[in-house]
């Protein structure tokens, strides 16, 4: 990977890409995904995984998992429908906003940033994050896209760094943070083609968001 430091790879089976990993080695999906959520294929290749989609050791691969859970966890996966949960329309939505989707190395500073009409993914995203982790970014930052910076700073008790810049003001601004929280939590409470213990990661990241990325606590308890 060409300039880019690689983390360890967490546990696969912890992170859910032995399951998802599996599931996307097939070329129909890829060739409807790839398109569909407008994957730039010049910032895939080098290292990147452009020419290996099925090895999730590689940002391509990690990316497509998550892909894959955002569209197919419903039960009636084919129903998008804006006035259904938005574990239906998520997918939908992500597909309609991403304008641009890049892989890239990063600096650390950022798991993911929505610049310029496209959505740029730091190795972060692929190695700190876990696969429905990943599917959160993809809805955080097309929410940046569709319009919703962020509009506070992080209250005092935050983990992601008391009083910068980078938090929503409450859960009814239905910014990036609501969004990205709202879809693990339907994840966790209705996911299917999954496994109890990748719907509780999602829950335990929909928590933390919901404890630390709002200038005024929503007061939800998952």
């Amino acid at each position: 990977m060409a300039n880019c430091t690689v983390p360890d790879i967490p546990d696969k089976n912890t992170t859910g890409d032995t399951l998802y990993g599996g599931r996307i080695c097939d070329q129909i999906f890829v060739d409807w995904a790839w398109p569909a959520y407008k994957f730039n294929s010049e910032y895939w290749k080098h290292g990147f995984g452009f020419d290996d989609v099925c090895n999730t050791d590689l940002p391509a691969a990690r990316m497509l998992s998550a892909i894959w859970l955002l569209n197919y966890s419903a039960e009636d996966y084919m129903n998008e429908d804006w006035n259904s949960s938005c574990l239906q329309w998520a997918c939908r939505y992500v597909r309609e906003q991403v304008g641009d989707l890049r892989s890239m190395c990063g600096d650390g500073t950022y798991i993911a940033y929505t610049t310029g009409g496209h959505i740029e993914l730091y190795l972060g995203c692929f190695y700190s994050k876990d696969v429905p982790g990943r599917a959160e970014t993809l809805m955080h930052e097309s929410r940046h896209q569709g319009g919703k910076p962020h509009d506070a700073n992080f209250p005092s008790w935050s983990g992601f760094g008391a009083g910068k810049s980078g938090a929503d003001s409450t859960w009814d601004y239905e910014g990036a943070w609501m969004y990205g929280a709202l879809y693990l939590w339907w994840f966790y409470a209705e996911g299917t083609r999954t496994t109890p213990a990748i719907r509780e990661l999602a829950r335990q990241r929909a928590q933390y968001v919901i404890d630390n990325a709002f200038a005024t606590h929503p007061g939800y308890v998952i």
